[in-house]
Parts: structure tokens; sequence; C-alpha cells
């Protein structure tokens, strides 16, 4: 992922930004994460359904404004149509901007997903802290 499209995605910053606050272990919040390991993971699955929400709502608004774009062209002439698709896609700007937080959205479920993994070990990472700090007392 290019640093150009983090840059422009202010959500991928975001969560990003929360991942790291949300994953960030000291002995001073140790107690406090190991607590909320659960809950942390229950934000990020409703963010990833946000997303697929929003996803869903751009593609939705694109086929209507597509459809809308070429309802007077005949169903039958299907070169026609895929034609005039392909020029309301590349020229019309809402298309442009519905394109561009698609990307955007796509970038941000990628980011979730991979974030799973890291919540999935997150656990793990706290339950060998707490080991470790255990063999330092004894």
């Amino acid at each position: 992922m290019a640093s150009t499209e983090i840059k422009d995605n202010v959500d991928l910053k975001n969560y990003i930004q929360e991942l790291n606050d949300d994953i960030h272990l000291s002995i001073s919040n140790l107690r406090e994460k190991s607590l909320s390991v659960s809950a942390i993971r229950a934000k990020w699955l409703a963010y990833y359904f946000k997303e697929k929400e929003n996803l869903e709502r751009i593609k939705k608004a694109k086929a209507k404004i597509i459809s809308q774009k070429t309802a007077g062209i005949k169903l039958n002439d299907s070169v026609l149509r895929m034609k005039s698709e392909e020029k309301i896609v590349k020229e019309d700007e809402n298309v442009k901007k519905l394109n561009v937080l698609s990307e955007n959205t796509k970038a941000n479920i990628d980011y979730i997903e991979r974030c799973f993994n890291i919540l999935d070990d997150f656990g793990f990472s706290i339950k060998n802290a707490i080991e470790c700090m255990k063999l330092e007392r004894s």
C-alpha cells in the first residue's frame, strides 16, 4: 500500500492509530489490557461490519448512477450499453468519487482483517508477559 493512499484515507490513518493504542502494552496497563481483550476484538469486529456495509452502499450508489445514465439505451444492444457504462465510469465525477471511496473502504477492510490476526495473538502476548513477570518475582 502506497503512502499516498494512507495520506488520502483518513479512516485508515485513524484505524492505524487506534490499533496502536489498543495493543500498546506496558507494565502499568497489563491488567487493564488483559481484561479488555474481548472488548477490543468486539470493537474491531464492529468496525469491520461498518466498513462492509459502507462498501455495499457505495456499490449500490455506483450501480444506481450507471443505471440512471444508461436508462435510455436499449437492453438488447449490450455492446452499446457496455461502452456507455465504461464512458460513465471514466468521466462521471460522482462515479470517480465513489471509486475512490470504494478503494479506501477496501483498504480499510483489508487493514481490519489484518488486525484480527494481531488481536488473535494479543491475548497470548499478554499471557506470556504475565508469565514472565511471575518468573521475575520468584
